[in-house]
């Protein structure tokens, strides 16, 4: 018989066209299980008191001297119950998951500032060495700066292909398929210093952009290492994204237009940081002042 992860990736990843760095996200909850199984999970394991009793030990389980968060709990909680879902759909398990209700708490979006997003193209641009036969200053540079020009997500910048890049007109073409969601393709414009400074190493009509030899994983750490470099608190690559959201938003511009979301709510919720935006009027503003003698 198949084990979970066997079908997972042979079956439920190829269906739903998950993206690399997806596929090892869930590697990682499968992973947890059966470090909480002491085996590989089978599909007799999913099993809602089974699975209800790892989401507890995961979350009172320390790794590296803490805690895992409430939302990294939720999110082997999801993935777990997305496959499961699907093999219940399948007939290959009898019954479908009917677990305790687990909600994460909404954080406030914080962003990089642009002083920030600045420190982290010039100490990106810094970097010395190769990235296959790319300068590693080069490659940092000009992907942070496209991140900050496009507000677009790293997997689809890291998909980019040069016949997708217009240089005389400074626009980058996002492929709908390359794209969360693969909903449609964007344009995005960019300046011309990094149009410039693209065209420095300029390749193949075909080629990717920003080709990344090494493992996928390697490349939060390697940006935090550039943050921490710069004296940057490192917010990750959806640092800028939110950044370039919330200053878009704050010159007058639509930020659910910019980053292509279905719902303003979700731009709002999750993208804008109040910090840079401004929250409006407060009570204390507009309540009447009282008379305390």
């Amino acid at each position: 018989m198949n084990t979970v992860r066997e079908l997972f990736l042979s079956r439920y990843a190829p269906l739903h066209q998950l993206c690399p760095k997806t596929i090892i996200l869930y590697g990682h909850t499968l992973d947890r299980f059966s470090e909480f199984l002491a085996h590989e999970p089978q599909l007799v394991d999913l099993d809602d008191l089974v699975v209800s009793r790892f989401l507890q030990w995961r979350g009172s389980t320390e790794r590296r001297g803490k805690l895992p968060s409430i939302s990294s709990v939720l999110k082997d909680r999801v993935q777990l119950v997305a496959i499961w879902t699907y093999l219940a759909r399948k007939k290959l398990v009898s019954e479908f998951p009917e677990l305790p209700p687990m909600r994460a708490p909404q954080r406030t979006p914080r962003a990089y500032t642009s002083q920030d997003v600045a420190r982290l193209i010039t100490a990106g641009r810094l970097r010395t060495g190769l990235i296959g036969t790319l300068p590693e200053g080069w490659w940092w540079h000009t992907l942070l700066y496209s991140a900050w020009c496009t507000a677009e997500r790293i997997g689809a910048l890291l998909a980019l292909r040069w016949d997708q890049v217009d240089l005389d007109g400074r626009t980058i073409t996002f492929l709908a398929e390359t794209r969360k969601g693969h909903t449609r393709d964007i344009e995005r414009a960019i300046t011309q210093d990094l149009a410039d400074a693209l065209r420095m190493q300029q390749r193949g009509s075909r080629e990717l952009v920003w080709p990344w030899p090494y493992g996928i994983t390697l490349l939060w750490p390697t940006l935090k290492k550039i943050a921490r470099k710069a004296g940057v608190t490192p917010r990750g690559f959806h640092g800028i994204r939110k950044s370039a959201a919330s200053y878009f938003a704050l010159a007058g511009g639509s930020a659910q237009q910019l980053l292509d979301h279905e719902k303003a709510s979700t731009t709002q919720r999750s993208y804008i940081d109040v910090r840079i935006v401004g929250t409006g009027p407060t009570a204390p503003d507009l309540l009447p002042r009282l008379d305390l003698g």
